[in-house]
């Protein structure tokens, strides 16, 4: 009885662990895909405002300021 309590134990432990593992991994997942997301988004934000400068840079050179 008590080894038969031990293994039920111990395999509910097991199952626990492995649904808390499996969320965290879903929570890291979700978090990197969040992030490359904004990276993308500031990124783009980014080029726009060097495309901006470098055009600004060259209508100041064409006009010899």
């Amino acid at each position: 009885s008590f080894l038969t309590g031990g293994v039920a134990a111990l395999a509910f432990g097991y199952y626990r662990v492995h649904q808390d593992v499996w969320r965290a991994a879903e929570a890291v997942d979700a978090r990197i895909d969040a992030l490359g997301r904004e990276t993308v988004s500031s990124n783009s934000t980014l080029q726009e405002r060097v495309k901006a400068l470098e055009h600004e840079v060259a209508r100041l050179k064409a006009t010899g300021k």
